[in-house]
Parts: structure tokens; sequence; C-alpha cells
């Protein structure tokens, strides 16, 4: 959607910089949201590459839910947890949809421990696999929060 394209390239340009999945997701949509993203940023470092690069959940995946728990998340028991659960599950919903998986060792089909086997396939994986996830996890975020 051109719509969020601008948040979606500084998402892209956060990736293809140093930063992985997860933190580039958090970053670009904290500072679309105005959300302090300090806190974020550094709750998201272990989450990319599928969790510690374990090829588990998404990174961009996970950081829907950093996003919607900053964003959307309680403050105290006694608040409700749909502002946050909401979006995060149609989130991940379309995401299990889209790419029949949530898991990073799924969609990569490489090992994530193996430095290697990461340099071989840095520029696949940012062109062809991850960068376009980055992509679409931050639209489908700024979508759910627009609602």
């Amino acid at each position: 959607m051109e719509k969020w394209k601008s948040v979606q390239d500084k998402a892209e340009d956060y990736f293809n910089s140093g930063y992985n999945c997860c933190e580039s997701v958090v970053l670009a949509v904290c500072e679309q949201l105005g959300i302090d993203k300090k806190l974020p940023l550094m709750v998201a470092t272990p989450f990319g590459s599928g969790m510690s690069r374990n090829g588990a959940n998404c990174g961009a995946l996970s950081a829907a839910f950093i996003v919607a728990g900053a964003y959307k998340g309680r403050s105290s028991s006694t608040d409700e947890r749909d502002p946050s659960y909401l979006p995060a599950d149609a989130i991940y919903s379309s995401f299990q949809k889209k790419y029949g998986t949530t898991q990073c060792v799924d969609i990569t089909k490489i090992n994530l421990r193996d430095p290697e086997a990461l340099a071989q396939n840095k520029e696949r994986m940012h062109k062809e696999l991850c960068g376009p996830i980055v992509r679409q996890v931050t639209e489908w975020l700024m979508d759910e929060f627009e609602k």
C-alpha cells in the first residue's frame, strides 16, 4: 500500500543499515506513532533472526507484538488486554496466511547459526525474503493502528 511507503522505506533502510528485522520494524513504527523508541528497540534486539539466530518466530512478526504492547499495552492488571491483543493477533493471522509459517528458518531455509550460510545468503535475505517481510509487517502494523 502506497499510504505507508515512507514508514516502510524507513524500516527497510534501518534493516539495510545493520539493524535486525525486529529492530527495524520497531524503530520505524515507533517513530511514526510517536513512541519513545529506546526501550522497545532494546527489547527487540534478541528477537532478530528468529529469536537470536534460532530460526524460531520471525523477528519482524515479533516486532508487531512488541509495538502493539508499547502502543496499546496495559499499564496495570486491571486494564484490558484486547487493545494490544487484537492488532497483534490480526497481524499474526495475516502473516501465517501469507507466508504459511511464522518460523524464520522455514522462510529463509538456512541455518542462521552458520556464519558462512548467513554471508552467502545476506543479499538474497535482505532483498527477496526478510526485507519484503519487514515492509509487509510495517504496513500491517500501521493499518491496524489506524483502525
